[in-house]
């Protein structure tokens, strides 16, 4: 992990969970980058307030005006919508169903599950959103006591998500310092591979970023104006495939086939 990437990790902790710690000196290109990062990812106002808190960082300070200017203005709303979560394999989609039925739309416990599904399919099928993690940290940090989490795991093994919450659980550990023990809805630990996928997290350029676009709803794809992206989508199903198989096949040829109407269109 660069320069760049450790102090937009720093500042994003202090924004969203009011880590404490020092800002690494760098040029006024890197910062730019940071702020880059920052747009593509949607978290502009958390890396904002990381800068207010530090006002009295040394290395902050020689942050030109100009651009802690574009940091300041960002309006990006902070909190994710979430629309009725389903799933695309039909025998967990009724059992999710189900589950929603019987706790009901006021329940904590079912809330912490819809958020984890979410982040599981925007995984499978786009990549890591921080915005989602930082939402799932919150609600586990702020919520935690109202969360009956021997029926949240339960509820993970029936729709047989157990390895996609580790990973989700091993994110919250690496990328914002997250204690074992404040994950209660998994037994997660921060491994190699989860070194690797967040390593994906920074590879989204600017220019993918313009290429590609995100539609939202019961099926998200990403696509661009060339099979590219079809290639893509191929290649990053395959790799996080094994963290929720009986998910990430239906949830692949779904988007396939809602991809391929696109480019009919």
């Amino acid at each position: 992990m660069d320069i760049i990437q450790r102090n937009f990790l720093s500042l994003l902790r202090c924004g969203a969970f009011d880590a404490h710690e020092q800002t690494e000196p760098m040029s006024e290109w890197k910062w730019n980058k940071l702020y880059q990062y920052s747009q593509i990812h949607g978290v502009t106002p958390w890396i904002a307030d990381g800068i207010r808190k530090r006002s009295d960082d040394f290395y902050l300070q020689q942050v030109s005006p100009t651009l802690l200017q574009k940091f300041y203005d960002d309006t990006t709303a902070r909190t994710e919508e979430r629309e009725n979560e389903e799933l695309t394999n039909p025998l967990l989609n009724r059992k999710l169903q189900k589950l929603a039925e019987e706790a009901g739309p006021q329940d904590s416990t079912f809330s912490l599950l819809l958020d984890i599904i979410a982040i599981a399919r925007n995984i499978l099928t786009q990549g890591i959103s921080l915005r989602q993690l930082i939402a799932l940290g919150t609600t586990v940090r702020s919520h935690n006591r109202s969360i009956i989490y021997e029926v949240l795991t339960t509820w993970i093994a029936q729709l047989h998500m157990q390895q996609m919450a580790k990973l989700e659980g091993a994110l919250l550990m690496e990328l914002f310092d997250f204690d074992a023990d404040e994950i209660r809805f998994t037994e997660a630990s921060v491994t190699d591979k989860t070194k690797q996928v967040v390593q994906d997290i920074f590879q989204m350029t600017q220019k993918n970023a313009s290429e590609w676009y995100f539609t939202q709803g019961r099926s998200i794809f990403v696509r661009t104006n060339d099979s590219d992206a079809m290639m893509w989508h191929v290649k990053h199903s395959a790799k996080y495939m094994h963290y929720y198989p009986s998910e990430a096949v239906t949830n692949f040829f779904r988007n396939f086939t809602h991809s391929l109407s696109h480019i009919e269109e």
